[in-house]
């Protein structure tokens, strides 16, 4: 079994989702959706625990897939930034979606320093 499982779709929900809870601060700070995360979902597909996987499946499914299907008949990378924002904006609200948009969250921070280039712009180095 490879170590990142090919779902082309569900990756690009997944990006969508995670970029738009993390875009860019400054030009020092680049946007989750601006790195290369290969390697941290090849280490998190291996090592995370099963249920956090799950978690942050099942909010690309509700917050990439459901709510903006939903709200706009379209997924969300199909949309625009605003767009998104919006979706997320009211995906957080929903009993169900929001603490996995929490889960999303989480992860998104984890990929997000798992960048070193983040990591020393973070640190003012």
């Amino acid at each position: 079994m490879p170590a990142v499982l090919p779902r082309p779709r569900e990756n690009r929900c997944r990006d969508a989702l995670l970029g738009a809870l993390l875009p860019g601060v400054g030009p020092t700070l680049p946007g989750l959706g601006q790195l290369d995360l290969s390697a941290f979902w090849q280490r998190f597909e291996a090592a995370a625990p099963a249920h956090l996987r799950l978690g942050l499946r099942l909010a690309v499914v509700g917050a990439a897939v459901l709510a903006p299907v939903l709200l706009y008949g379209r997924t969300l990378p199909a949309l625009t930034e605003d767009q998104r924002d919006a979706v997320l904006q009211r995906a957080a609200g929903w009993p169900l979606l929001g603490p996995l948009l929490d889960v999303a969250k989480v992860v998104a921070c984890m990929a997000y320093f798992a960048d070193a280039g983040v990591q020393s712009a973070a640190r003012g180095q």
